[in-house]
């Protein structure tokens, strides 16, 4: 991937959500559908903070991080990465307006 747009655009075309892969979706209306991908994406969002939380606790107790946490830290950044770009195509965010607006959120 090149830039933001066309990860955005490969996540949507690769996470699919349609009833045949999300049954809960048959029948619904288009703000019921909208109302089970939030959420769906902020279950998956909320999976991933936890195994962080989980590495963070470990270190509570150890005083250190254990072995291979760095690695794991790594792949939990990335995919919260995905997570968040599937939650803003789901809110109607694009990639443009991602990258006009998050600096706005950094002062």
């Amino acid at each position: 991937m090149k830039d933001l747009h066309g990860l955005m655009r490969h996540i949507a075309a690769v996470w699919v959500c349609d009833p045949s892969r999300y049954p809960a979706l048959a029948g619904t209306s288009e703000e019921q559908r909208k109302k089970f991908l939030l959420n769906h994406s902020i279950l998956h969002i909320d999976k991933t903070k936890g195994k962080v939380a989980a590495i963070l606790e470990d270190f509570d107790h150890t005083g250190r991080f254990t072995p291979g946490a760095d690695a794991e830290l790594k792949e939990l950044a990335i995919k919260s990465f995905v997570n968040v770009l599937k939650l803003a195509e789901e809110s109607g965010v694009s990639a443009q307006e991602l990258l006009a607006r998050a600096p706005d959120y950094v002062n």
